[in-house]
This record gives C-alpha cells, structure tokens and sequence, in this order.
C-alpha cells in the first residue's frame, strides 16, 4: 500500500480519484489547493503525488519545481488538460515523473500509479548510501558499515536511518517517525525516540537536527 497526495480542486475528481486508488490498495489524502499540497508534502512523507496544473493559489508546476529545490524527490504524476508538447516539456523540466492528459481513464491513472511505486520502491531497495567518514548504509539490508565492518545499531535505529535517508533535508514530524518506526500494535515512545536520536547523533553529528515543536531533519 502507498501513500499518495491527490492535489485536484475540482471536487467531484478528487473525490473520485481518493476512492478509486482507495479501492485498490491505496491510502490517499485530497486536497485542492496549493497552499494545502505544499504544507503536507513537506510535513508528511508520501510515495506519490498526483497533481493537477491547475489549481486555486498557483499551478503544479511551480509547486513542484519548489519541492525538487528542497530536494524532496518523492515521485509525481501531472494530470491536467494542457496538451501541447510546451506544457509537456515545463511539466518534464519542473521534476514530474510522468503526465495523464485529461479526460482519462481512472484504470490508466492506477496503471501508471503503480508502475511509479513500483520503479521507486525497487531503485530504494538497490541503493547503498555513502554516508561519508567511513559510513556506508544498505537499504536493502538495512545495515550500516564502518570501514566496511558492520555497525551494529538497533532495529529502529535502523529503521530511523532508513527514513532520514529517504527524506533528506525534509523536516520528519514524531507522528511519521512513530507511524514508521513502531507497528500497529506498539505504544510509541518519545524517550525511546529521544534515545535513538542521541544514538545516531554519536555517529553522525549535526547532520540530524532538532526542529523544535515541529520534528526531526537529516541534513546534507
């Protein structure tokens, strides 16, 4: 299941698009403005956006060339009516991952929202992190190395890692690091939180960053 943010202010579209991808695997949230869609995606993490170009407070593509300034990275889709090879290229140029002309299929929209997750999810499960001073992190494994000998961290330090490398220079609230580092039926923990953090500061300094009131943020 992914989690995906549907920015479309056309009510009725929205509504159809969240239940449609609901329907078939996913979890989504809708919203129809600009300002709504650029608050969540740098409070939350998502697998996928879905944006319309047009929509109340600004257009798609200068939200998202904003996000990619931030180095958010996470995969999107454009739907809108522009059809001419311009709004393709500026849709292209702007960071989208792929584009659906409207009025489309919602079975074409699934196709493609799968097609992305699963590209994503598999170029992740490849990648080795050069951490620098020695670090080199395995997604796959969810190892850390030093010097190339294993450095044993905790599960949920490993899981922590994990998440602040998938998210860098992107502020992590507690509730996305607990929705990510406990299961359904644990009891997150802000002192086992507190402890995880001060053990990955031990190796990795001020690269993770408190962000009072508001969370946590590995900076490179």
């Amino acid at each position: 299941m992914a989690k995906i943010l549907v920015l479309e202010d056309e009510s009725m579209l929205n509504e159809m698009i969240c239940e449609y991808l609901n329907a078939n695997g996913h979890e989504t949230i809708g919203v129809k403005s600009y300002e709504e869609a650029e608050n969540l995606a740098y409070e939350e993490h998502f697998d996928l956006w879905i944006f319309d170009v047009k929509i109340i407070g600004g257009n798609g593509f200068e939200l998202l060339e904003g996000l990619r300034k931030a180095n958010i990275t996470t995969p999107c889709i454009f739907s809108t009516s522009l059809h001419t090879i311009n709004d393709l290229n500026m849709g292209f140029l702007s960071g989208c991952d792929d584009y659906i002309k409207k009025p489309f299929e919602l079975a074409e929209l699934l196709l493609r929202v799968n097609n992305l997750i699963k590209r994503n999810f598999a170029h992740q499960l490849q990648t080795i992190e050069d951490l620098g001073g020695g670090f080199t992190f395995d997604i796959t494994q969810k190892i850390l190395y030093k010097d190339g000998k294993d450095q044993r961290i905790s599960a949920k330090e490993n899981k922590l890692l994990t998440l602040f490398l998938q998210n860098k220079n992107r502020i992590l609230s507690r509730e996305e690091i607990y929705n990510a580092l406990w299961d359904y039926d644990e009891v997150p923990s802000e002192l086992s939180l507190r402890v995880y953090i001060r053990n990955l500061r031990k190796l990795f300094g001020d690269r993770i960053v408190s962000k009072p009131k508001m969370g946590y943020m590995y900076v490179v």
